[in-house]
C-alpha cells in the first residue's frame, strides 16, 4: 500500500467508501476546512460540511392563527 496523506482522509460509511474506491468517474475533493465535495460521473456535485461549519437552521415560523381549531 502506498503512502497516504492525512489531509484527504474522511469518514465514510461502507457504501460511500466502496463508491469512492471502486466506482469509476466519481471525484471526491476535501477543502482544508473539512468541506467535502463529491462529483458524480454526470457532473452533479454535492457538498457536505462538518457540523460546526453548517449554516444554522432557520427558526420555525410562528403558527398561523387561522389554522387554530374553533374553541368548541
Amino acid at each position: 500500500m502506498g503512502r497516504r496523506r492525512a489531509r484527504i482522509l474522511c469518514c465514510a460509511c461502507r457504501s460511500h467508501h466502496r463508491l469512492k474506491t471502486f466506482a469509476r468517474g466519481w471525484r471526491f475533493r476535501m477543502d482544508p476546512d473539512g468541506t467535502l465535495h463529491v462529483t458524480s460521473p454526470s457532473g452533479i456535485t454535492r457538498t457536505t460540511r462538518p457540523p460546526g461549519l453548517r449554516p444554522p437552521e432557520p427558526p420555525p415560523s410562528p403558527p398561523d392563527p387561522a389554522d387554530d381549531p374553533p374553541p368548541f
